[in-house]
């Protein structure tokens, strides 16, 4: 099923105020957004736990979602609000370890010589400010275009350009050394 034949499923759903309304949105969203939290937060654990509050807010939402203009930009707005919501609260017992659980899931990551070069650039991308960082997970793991990063993350296109393009050259400033 195509992205617009799905999203007029969903919609359908919720206006009628389907139960299966939320696991469709679950089984559209829950992948896209389990990737883009742990880009924000560089921790899967608290990428699951941001998830499952996400998903709770969108069940209260569920009204405002049905008329959203674009469901996509709205259900990635609740889960940025509830990211940043979420280090708020935790800022003081924020440390990005570099050691700390795999959150870059890569599709080599099962094969045992692409491990190292996944967790040296999984280091590599918590070293970038948060907004670079997740521009650069949705672009080259999501393989959103930037005009879909754009309305999701509500800046323009140009501003999702450039962060794609700093991030990408720190990127290659902090790996220059490593061969991948």
């Amino acid at each position: 099923m195509d992205k617009r034949a799905a999203e007029e499923l969903i919609r359908a759903a919720l206006r009628r105020d389907d139960p299966a309304a939320c696991e469709l949105l679950w089984d559209r969203y829950a992948g896209e957004l389990l990737a883009l939290l742990q880009a924000v937060l560089c921790s899967r654990h608290d990428a699951e736990d941001v998830l499952q509050t996400v998903f709770v807010r969108i069940v209260h939402k569920r009204r405002y979602l049905a008329a959203a203009r674009c469901l996509d930009a709205y259900v990635y707005q609740i889960a940025r609000h509830e990211a940043t919501s979420f280090l708020r609260r935790h800022r003081r017992e924020r440390v990005v370890e570099s050691d700390a659980q795999p959150w870059l899931v890569t599709a080599e990551a099962a094969v045992a010589s692409s491990r190292e070069a996944t967790e040296m650039l999984q280091t590599a991308l918590t070293r970038l400010p948060p907004l670079q960082r997740q521009i650069v997970v949705l672009k080259t793991y999501q393989d959103k275009t930037f005009r879909e990063i754009a309305e999701m993350l509500d800046v323009s296109l140009n501003t999702v350009a450039s962060r794609y393009r700093y991030g990408m050259e720190k990127l290659r400033a902090l790996l220059k050394d490593v061969e991948l």
